[in-house]
């Protein structure tokens, strides 16, 4: 039996259950747990892991041959990254990203077999994370990738004839213009859909974004098939 501190009440533990806390304090939108309840949990010292591991392991997992060498570079992008771009509350080069990326570089890896995997590492890398950056960090990110891969050139974008087709007829059912920058977004936004459960559009107001969202929702569902719904909440 357990007694909480000034509780009275007896409670019966199960041997088989047990309660874990993670405290990432510092982390973006977390808060330290108050001082009262860290008191009844048994504290356990972690260590951070090494990432440019995991990168080797996970690529020589999916089928990349030169991992070695494309996993150095994959650690080298993201920690001069996180030194030298700007501080932005929604970046984020950790593992939660790195885990993300991937494990699209594994399915970019088996739908491209034959294809050099220095050419599908750069593109998986800067299609992945070129939708989040703010426009004074793109030059200088796209600087680093091409001094990371010097014997590439720039991969072209992720190209979707039939999806495509389809936003131009929804884009001008809505009497909306086919801006190329604008349509950019909207293959990124479906990109990140495909790897992500959780997205936020980021972006000042009149800057297309519920567009972006409207016009996605309605190609899928003409591509697909399938009826999207969609719930709004009024902040």
């Amino acid at each position: 039996l357990f007694q909480f501190p000034g509780d009275p009440q007896n409670i019966s533990l199960q041997p088989v259950c047990a309660f874990f806390i993670t405290m990432n304090p510092g982390y973006a939108g977390r808060q330290e747990l108050p001082e009262n309840l860290k008191a009844l949990f048994r504290g356990v010292a972690m260590m951070v892991p090494d990432f440019q591991i995991i990168k080797k392991v996970k690529m020589c997992s999916v089928g990349y041959k030169d991992f070695d060498l494309l996993s150095a570079k994959f650690f080298s992008l993201y920690a001069t990254c996180k030194e030298q771009l700007s501080n932005q509350r929604h970046y984020d080069w950790g593992l939660r990203n790195i885990l993300s990326v991937l494990r699209t570089m594994g399915t970019t890896k088996r739908e491209n077999e034959t294809t050099n995997e220095a050419l599908l590492v750069y593109r998986t890398v800067r299609d992945m994370n070129l939708s989040k950056l703010v426009a004074q960090d793109v030059q200088l990110f796209l600087s680093l990738l091409a001094d990371l891969f010097p014997d590439e050139s720039s991969p072209p974008k992720g190209h979707y004839p039939k999806e495509e087709a389809i936003l131009k007829n929804v884009v001008k059912r809505h009497q909306l213009m086919y801006h190329d920058s604008w349509v950019l977004k909207v293959k990124q936004f479906y990109e990140t859909t495909k790897v992500r459960h959780g997205i936020m559009l980021v972006g000042p107001s009149g800057g297309g974004k519920s567009c972006i969202f409207k016009c996605l929702k309605e190609t899928l569902q003409e591509s697909d098939g399938i009826q999207y719904k969609d719930v709004r909440f009024n902040p």
